[in-house]
Parts: C-alpha cells; structure tokens; sequence
C-alpha cells in the first residue's frame, strides 16, 4: 500500500510538498498529525532525507515516541534506523549531553525539576531572611525564569528592576545560579538557554548539529512554542 494511499488531496500536497519550510494550519481532529507521521515516512521512503537527519519535536516525550512508533507502522519495518523524536526541552539536553563541555557544562550535569528548583529558591530565601510566606518561592521562581527566557543574566537583570518584588527576584537570581553551577544542575530553561549560548559560541558545533539533523518536523506547534 503506498503511503500517499488514505490521504484525501490536501493531505497529499502537504505530505509531498518539497520546496522549503511548511506550516500546516488546520482545525482540531483534522490529521495534522497524521500528515506529520506520512511525510517524514514519505521522505524517508524516497530517499529526500535519511532517518538519522531527521528531528521529530512535540510537546511530551510520549507523543514523540508515538509519532516515531507510527512512522515504523508506514514503512513497514523498511528501515532499522528511525528519526530522532522528543521534545525541544530532551533534544537540548542531548545536545549538551555531547557537546555543552565547549562552554563549561558537565556531561554529567544533573536536570532540576520543579521542586529541585522551589526547594533551592526557598533555600536562598531563608539564607536572606526573607519570609517565604511573604515572597513564594514559586513565584520568585517563574521571576527568575522570566529573566532567564529573555537572556538576562542576574547582573543584567539589576537594570531591570522595578519595585520591592523585582528586587527580591533580583537578590535571589544570583544565588540561584551559583548553587545550580556548583551542583553541576540546570534546570529547565537552561536546557534551552544553553544550547542557543553553544550554538551561538562555537559555530564548529553549531554547524556540525546542522549537518546531522537536516529536517525538522514540529507536531503541536501551539503547544511547543518556546
């Protein structure tokens, strides 16, 4: 059966579409996904790209697995190589993981989750006296990640800040980063932040992930927008 078989015309322009990027836009139930699984599996098929060059990326590492498991259903067992599938948040960390030694991180950096992090703002909270009643650590938090998402370092933020809340993410953010450099943790947004830091300061690296993956197909955009 071909791959192009159960796809209504539509489906079938944006699977075979080759001419540059593609956004397909469409309403909820309508195969966006589906269309996702047969064009990775089209061009790999016809030889447009090879499986180890492709990136999948959707919003749980579950439905990335899931997405690589119905492309194995389309080829049918063809191929023993599959595309690499995650999230944006797992592939970073598997950048880093090979090549985040270039700016200082460990291979062996610890990821914080969410209560790593609370527990370590709550932590430097008490070590200024501060009331964790008064300032949630939570919110300092969702501070400091706000800052970090803009590529503000602690000093950068400094300039930023604008009344007694601000200041208190401010006096925190500095010792937040500290404690994460000397566990050898990152959390969350430094899976991002740091790539793009390594992409941006070692073009060698940079250059070398764009020859590896040459295509990536983004499921659930709106839910992976970064």
């Amino acid at each position: 059966m071909s791959i192009l078989s159960d796809l209504n015309p539509e489906q079938k322009e944006a699977v075979t579409y080759n001419g540059g990027p593609l956004l397909v836009l469409a309403g909820a139930g309508s195969g966006k996904t589906k269309v996702l699984t047969h064009r990775v599996a089209y061009f790999i098929e016809h030889g447009l790209i090879k499986p180890e060059n492709a990136l999948l990326l959707t919003f749980t590492n579950k439905a990335a697995n899931e997405m690589k498991e119905r492309i194995a259903k389309i080829l049918n067992s063809k191929f023993q190589i599959l595309p690499t599938a995650g999230t944006f948040h797992s592939f970073c960390a598997k950048v880093l993981r090979i090549d985040g030694r270039h700016i200082g991180i460990p291979v062996n950096f610890i990821i914080y989750d969410e209560q790593d992090q609370k527990d370590a703002v709550k932590q430097i909270l008490e070590s200024f006296d501060i009331s964790t009643d008064q300032y949630n650590p939570a919110s300092i938090l969702n501070g400091i990640s706000e800052a970090k998402n803009q590529m503000l370092t602690p000093e950068e933020y400094k300039d930023f800040v604008r009344g007694e809340w601000q200041e208190v993410v401010a006096k925190v953010y500095p010792g937040y980063e500290k404690m994460l450099k000397e566990i050898g943790a990152l959390d969350f947004d430094d899976l991002l932040i740091k790539t793009v830091k390594l992409f941006k300061e070692v073009p060698d690296i940079l250059e070398k992930w764009q020859r590896t993956i040459t295509h990536i197909f983004v499921d659930e955009w709106q839910d992976t927008i970064i």
